[in-house]
């Protein structure tokens, strides 16, 4: 017979804990009815709570036994390497992908019902039988108004969110910060190349670089849970409590990855670094006049970008739906698509369209 996986041994315990609470309450109901100890159906009692709490005691123990085994297959994964260049554990990856990222669905749950207190949210998942989302409570920080979500946990909120936050889909590069801040260089001026005569002296140059400081910043996201809701322990809370939390945090992103102004701890955003002479305002007042004015205008922004010698490696558009959805209706003098490729695979001059609302339709020529 296959050894039963390690959530089911929790699921076991559980459900051992249960029989354990269902017998206790028989023999209070007993003794409140005058039952004595002789009494036949209080030594039954009594002997079904003892049974049932020996196969609690007994599937608790296999899910310990089981839990260190996963703690001690993990570090022996590491293998022989150097000092401080340990491998990164990974968390779990669910079998069903729909069911990524509940963990901390169940974890903010649990913080809610527990009023902000770590310990008894932990309590409590340990109850209903996640030991291991209990574990990684157990290990996150507590901060001023709330409580930190632990390594893996975020690894799996980040990749729903790269799902949905359409500067992220565009293929924006993530990379760690570990002391908080980063320093990127930036050549200001590059090197020169030019013809001489045979022997002449060849004329020097070098280019020259600046630097790019960049901090970090911190996203949080709130999300409110109704009491009933809070009676409720099941997949399908935990699946609405991440949903909600990741659809904020996304459209917040969002706003700050395009707009943001850098000021009061936000990001800088794609407009704001932008520089003055590559923003194409003038057309902004006619671009809606017809097809051939709108065409113009994509066209001038896409020459911008190659004429700056900037590589099209992984281009894509980023606008309104309701944008979108204009340049898709427009016509050529045939009442052909203009842009056909926009309904045929979401492309506008062979780069993809990715659509949000957090950018705003009354922005004006200044952006």
């Amino acid at each position: 017979m296959n050894p039963k996986k390690l959530d089911d041994l929790r699921r076991d315990r559980k459900a051992a804990a249960d029989t354990m609470q269902t017998a206790a309450d028989a023999i209070g109901t007993l003794e409140a009815a005058g039952k004595g100890a002789q009494d036949a159906e209080h030594i039954a009692a009594v002997t079904a709570f003892e049974a049932a709490e020996a196969a609690f005691n007994q599937a608790d123990a296999a899910v310990k036994r089981a839990e260190a085994t996963e703690r001690a297959r993990a570090a022996a994964a590491v293998g022989d390497t150097a000092p401080g260049l340990g491998a990164e554990s990974r968390p779990a990856m669910p079998t069903n992908p729909a069911e990524k990222g509940v963990a901390l669905g169940f974890m903010v749950h649990a913080l809610a019902a527990a009023r902000g207190d770590r310990d008894k949210a932990a309590s409590y998942l340990e109850r209903e039988g996640h030991s291991g989302i209990s574990a990684a409570l157990s290990g996150a920080t507590e901060a001023a108004g709330g409580v930190t979500v632990p390594r893996a946990l975020a690894g799996e909120l980040i990749e729903l969110l790269r799902a949905r936050v359409v500067v992220r889909q565009a293929g924006a590069r993530t990379f760690p910060m570990p002391a908080g801040q980063i320093r990127h260089a930036k050549q200001t001026a590059a090197a020169t190349a030019s013809y001489a005569a045979e022997n002449a002296a060849i004329t020097a140059s070098e280019p020259t670089f600046d630097k790019v400081d960049q901090s970090f910043k911190k996203l949080t996201g709130l999300v409110p849970i109704g009491n009933s809701l809070l009676r409720h322990s099941g997949l399908a809370m935990a699946q609405m409590v991440r949903d909600d939390l990741v659809k904020v945090m996304a459209l917040r992103e969002d706003l700050a990855f395009i707009r943001g102004d850098g000021t009061s701890n936000t990001p800088k955003g794609i407009r704001n670094w932008l520089l003055a002479g590559n923003w194409v305002a003038a057309l902004n007042s006619g671009i809606a006049a017809n097809a051939t004015a709108a065409e113009t205008a994509l066209r001038r922004v896409v020459s911008r970008v190659e004429d700056a010698n900037v590589a099209l490696v992984n281009p894509g558009w980023i606008m309104r739906a309701g944008a979108k959805n204009f340049l898709a209706s427009l016509k050529d003098a045939n009442g052909n698509p203009l842009f056909p490729s926009i309904g045929a695979n979401g492309q506008l001059l062979g780069a993809p369209i990715y659509t949000t609302s957090q950018i705003a339709n009354n922005l004006g020529t200044a952006g």
